[in-house]
């Protein structure tokens, strides 16, 4: 059996509260992207025929679906890494996805986010590989991520989605992709989240008031400006 399985790729518009002193933390708005999207195909096989800086990821998901069939996992279609686009969070869910549909399991992405350790801190690209569309997450409480962290980093679940709308048809976004080198990620990631976190209690609010007064108004009423 195989399975093909597509995602789109996400732009995570911002964190809302790295402050966290009314009890939580994170919560974030973002929108999924047609374009680039990403194309995996998984198949059942004699033996594993898997991208090395994927194969704990499969062994995990093996282990936790409690499967022990080999798989050959081809990325036709990757998104770029490290630019900003989720490509990791994508892949891992694609692949589980793909595996779980193979084994006769289904399992939503969510639970798959879960076992692969993925949203723990935004919640955007797990929502956007769900049903797309503009996203409001409510982050995490304290009780359950205490430390400010990436969500590389962090075993915290996917949080609460607050809100998901379609985008009008005809809003489009300008991505832009420069020539430098990647984007912080593992070890510089979580160094950043410790030097700046937490931040000052007003630039939470203001954000919170242009996203509940501004932004999510303008989706529902179609007003772009």
């Amino acid at each position: 059996m195989r399975v093909i399985v597509e995602a789109p790729s996400r732009l995570h518009i911002t964190l809302i509260d790295l402050n966290g002193d009314m009890g939580r933390i994170d919560g974030g708005i973002g929108v999924a992207l047609r374009d680039p999207s990403l194309r995996v195909e998984v198949a059942e096989a004699s033996e594993d025929i898997v991208p090395d800086d994927l194969r704990p990821v499969v062994d995990l998901l093996r282990s936790k679906m409690g499967v022990n069939t080999s798989y050959r996992i081809e990325i036709e279609r990757p998104l770029p890494q490290h630019v900003g686009l989720g490509s990791r969070t994508q892949t891992l869910l694609a692949i589980g996805k793909g595996i779980s549909l193979i084994e006769g399991l289904d399992y939503p992405p969510r639970e798959i986010a879960r076992i692969v350790r993925r949203g723990g801190t935004s919640g955007i690209g797990v929502a956007a590989f769900e049903r797309g569309g503009f996203i409001l997450d409510g982050g995490h409480s304290r009780r359950v991520k205490p430390d400010f962290l990436p969500s590389r980093a962090s075993s915290a679940p996917p949080p609460p989605v607050l809100f998901q709308h379609p985008l009008p048809e005809d809003w489009y976004f300008v991505l832009a992709i420069p020539d430098v080198e990647p984007g912080a990620h593992g070890e510089k990631e979580i160094d950043i989240f410790k030097k700046f976190c937490p931040v000052p209690a007003r630039d939470v609010e203001k954000i919170s008031r242009i996203i509940l007064l501004k932004i999510l108004p303008a989706i529902i009423e179609r007003d772009i400006k």
